[in-house]
């Protein structure tokens, strides 16, 4: 039995498991090819179409499928195919909908799910056999419409406050003197807003450049700011506002950081945070934790986490959830649509959910997840992914609407670029924005 196990004998199981999900398939074999060899021996092969391009998203992904694939030799088969990003994906769903060429099961985040349902093609799971019991509720209610659960949360992450330990504690006596506390670990990290802009200054003096790394085209970096200062993407009328006196507040907050602060250095040129390490001095980031392996990898100081710094003291910053969901296409046969009911309900069990969470980064989808035994021991060996279940409560979606994907990219995702680059000031980058999605909602421009 697992409770009579020791600390050492578990944990040298999980780390066996983890081993096995890196080396996966049989002897000369790539997992691709195990795969598709089980594939050909099967009767029902289910394609599974996927925004993950590489890294230990899709190396998980594909281990843990190849193991569902093993476990239904001859009888079930799932394809793991990746479609490139998840703008890629979208983009082919849409045009396999239109060509009747759906695949069995996609990833998809909740306004692609909602897009697909005007279409009418995506599957009531619970209907077909998937159970969200043990799920965190404010996922799952994140993919219900009227009740109807139309996806399963899957890869999901959290933005938190990526910080370097070690300039902090170089650190510790300047920011003593600007009032930032020692959490438990003897390590100044701010806890508010107010406290991050006085560390960040007394970093950028101490070092002569900005320490707070952020992407603007990254709209989830202006969110957490945004809900942290208590904005809402909602006016009282349910109108979808983006130029809000909160946004407009978040907006300028975030280029005050880099142009009359000078503590924060924005990186354009669509790279990712951790590919600049060795460019800079690096203080702070606040990144999703989908991010933290290659962090981990990148760096050579030691990063920590902590969860986004509150407007008010005591309080826990909000920040964006993200990541997607799977869904099930309902122009499957039934018998496919219920044998993918069963292959989720393997990824989403505690056990398989555990080791996905613990091998990618991502969040446990719920409390039983997070129990797991070796959950609990990859906590013990890295303490700072705590800050990831911390910051669970105070996340916040993005507005489900089937229009968001392009609002979030191409109109609000450029309006931050613009203030941040001083192309136009925060209000007049929102009301352009503004105006650009009222548009885009009323049908007069696509």
């Amino acid at each position: 039995m697992i409770e009579v196990f020791t600390k050492k004998v578990l944990l040298a199981c999980v780390t066996f498991l983890l081993v096995l999900l890196a080396s996966g398939a049989a002897l000369g074999q790539t997992v691709e090819e195990e795969i598709q060899t089980l594939c050909n021996e099967s009767p029902q092969v289910l394609e599974f179409w996927h925004g993950f391009r590489s890294g230990a998203p899709r190396e998980a992904l594909e281990n843990l499928t190849l193991e569902f694939d093993r476990a239904n030799r001859g009888q079930i088969c799932v394809k793991p195919i990746s479609q490139g990003s998840y703008r890629d994906l979208s983009t082919k769903i849409l045009a396999a909908s239109a060509a009747g060429e759906l695949p069995v099961l996609a990833q998809g985040f909740e306004n692609n799910i909602a897009t697909y349902l005007a279409a009418g093609v995506v599957s009531d799971l619970e209907s077909i056999g998937v159970s969200a019991e043990g799920l965190y509720d404010n996922f799952v209610e994140a993919v219900r419409w009227d009740g109807t659960l139309y996806g399963i949360p899957f890869n999901k992450s959290v933005h938190v406050l990526y910080y370097n330990r070690d300039l902090l504690l170089e650190s510790a006596d300047a920011l003593a003197e600007a009032g930032i506390p020692e959490n438990e670990d003897g390590v100044r990290v701010p806890t508010t807003v107010d406290e991050f802009i006085a560390a960040s200054s007394v970093l950028t003096a101490t070092y002569g450049e900005p320490v707070y790394w952020f992407r603007p085209s990254d709209l989830a970096t202006y969110e957490d700011w945004f809900w942290t200062l208590g904005g809402s993407y909602f006016d009282d009328a349910g109108n979808l506002t983006l130029n809000s006196e909160t946004g407009v507040e978040a907006l300028e907050l975030l280029v005050s950081f880099v142009h009359e602060l000078g503590i924060a250095r924005p990186i354009t040129d669509g790279s990712f945070i951790n590919e600049n390490f060795a460019t800079g001095v690096f203080g702070f980031a606040t990144d999703t934790t989908a991010g933290y392996r290659f962090y981990l990898r990148a760096a050579e100081f030691d990063v920590g986490l902590a969860t986004m710094p509150g407007r008010n003291p005591g309080t826990i910053g909000a920040s964006v959830f993200q990541g997607t969901n799977i869904l099930v296409f309902n122009t499957a046969s039934s018998e496919d649509q219920n044998a993918a009911a069963e292959y989720i309900n393997f990824l989403i069990a505690p056990q398989i959910n555990a080791v996905f969470a613990t091998a990618t980064g991502y969040a446990p989808l719920g409390n039983a997840a997070a129990m797991e035994p070796g959950f609990e021991l990859y906590l013990d060996d890295n303490p700072d992914f705590s800050a990831i279940i911390d910051q669970l409560p105070a996340a916040r979606f993005e507005p489900n609407l089937p229009e968001w994907e392009q609002i979030r990219f191409d109109i609000l995702g450029q309006a931050i670029v613009k203030a941040v680059l001083q192309e136009a000031t925060p209000q007049e980058a929102l009301d352009e924005a503004q105006a650009a999605t009222e548009a885009l909602l009323a049908g007069e421009t696509r």
